[in-house]
């Protein structure tokens, strides 16, 4: 007895849904795990700093610490969260070890310039800086007029006495580590002008038929649209105003003060570009099944979502993304080559669609 396809469906759809749910929750996942941060402690310090009061920053090391010496002190930055200064120590090094919780006490000095706060804790058998073997920095907490409640601060990586001086000897500058990112130098053009043909031949596959025969108004529309959307990106190849844009957006971010909790933001947008992208494309196979279905609309789609997927999330510098962005093979990014690819696909699609339009291949 035939199964009745209408039944079908509802339990596909909501397979569907399910699949794209737990696509989101592991792409959150492994973004999460492969973010690089520190996981030998965990920091809690007030919502800001008021001069003249008490500023109690507790941490909590994790079982991998070894027996050694904690010590925690307090730095200053400007408005321009840069002129970084020393400010206070919570007094000598106390006695650590894995899984114990350590408070330090501060009297925020007044001083210039001074517009955020931050806390440096670093472990060493010595209670010594220049014997230091692990530190971490906490994010900028700002300066104000009421202190808040305590909160969980992020923290990052920062090097050690030992690691600066290598660092300088290798000639490189000293600093939390980061991914490098590298692009090849003629990826932004060639991909441009990829963009460029795909828009042309999408412009000719979006006209109206030149025999005549009737056609749907909204295949026409949405080559226009896809043709418009690849010449802005081409635009945008060229000019460089993505990272602009980014930039432009660190620095509002920095002013409103909501720099250092970008992360969630990060990993929750590169987590449901992956969910999208996995629903367009079974969108994608459940449309192209269909008869008389536009096959050539549906892979430009496509070639020109996947290439936009990977741009954002280049875009958003995730460090997990910044590492992929700085392979290399043969000169060629593999971030890159990702792309083109997606422009390709946009640009062969268009083109068909084209010449079946010009009655160059058959209907």
């Amino acid at each position: 007895m035939p199964r009745n396809p209408e039944r079908r469906r509802p339990v596909a759809a909501a397979a569907a849904a399910a699949v794209i749910v737990l696509a989101f929750a592991a792409s959150w996942l492994v973004l999460d795990r492969t973010e690089h941060r520190p996981r030998w402690a965990a920091v809690e310090a007030p919502a800001a700093a008021v001069i003249g009061q008490d500023f109690v920053v507790r941490v909590r090391l994790d079982g991998s610490v070894e027996k050694t010496m904690i010590v925690c002190t307090l730095h200053r930055a400007n408005a321009e969260r840069r002129g970084w200064g020393y400010l206070a120590s919570s007094g000598p090094a106390q006695p650590a070890s894995g899984g114990g919780a350590y408070a330090f006490s501060f009297a925020v000095p007044e001083k210039a310039d001074t517009a955020f706060v931050f806390a440096l804790v670093y472990l060493s058998p010595s209670g010594e800086w220049r014997d230091g073997t692990r530190a971490v920095a906490t994010a900028l907490i700002p300066v104000g007029p009421e202190r808040g409640p305590d909160k969980r601060v992020a923290i990052r990586h920062y090097p050690t006495a030992a690691s600066a001086a290598a660092a300088r000897a290798a000639g490189e500058r000293p600093g939390p580590a980061r991914a490098s990112v590298r692009s090849t130098a003629w990826a932004h053009p060639l991909i441009a002008v990829l963009l460029l043909a795909a828009a042309y031949f999408a412009v000719r596959a979006g006209r109206r038929d030149p025999s005549g025969r009737p056609e749907a108004p909204a295949e026409r529309t949405v080559w226009l649209v896809f043709a418009a959307g690849l010449a802005v990106s081409a635009a945008v190849e060229v000019s460089g105003l993505a990272g602009h844009l980014a930039s432009l957006g660190r620095r509002l971010a920095g002013q409103v003060h909501v720099y250092d909790y970008r992360r969630p933001f990060q990993k929750a947008v590169m987590s449901a570009t992956v969910a999208a992208s996995l629903g367009l494309f079974f969108l994608f196979i459940r449309a192209t099944r269909r008869p008389g279905s536009p096959r050539a609309l549906w892979w430009a789609g496509l070639g020109l979502a996947e290439y936009a997927a990977v741009s954002v999330a280049g875009l958003l510098s995730f460090h997990a993304v910044d590492v992929f962005r700085g392979l290399s093979w043969q000169g060629l990014a593999p971030f890159d080559a990702l792309r083109g690819a997606g422009v390709v696909i946009a640009l062969v699609a268009a083109r068909e669609a084209a010449r079946r339009k010009d009655g160059k291949l058959p209907i």
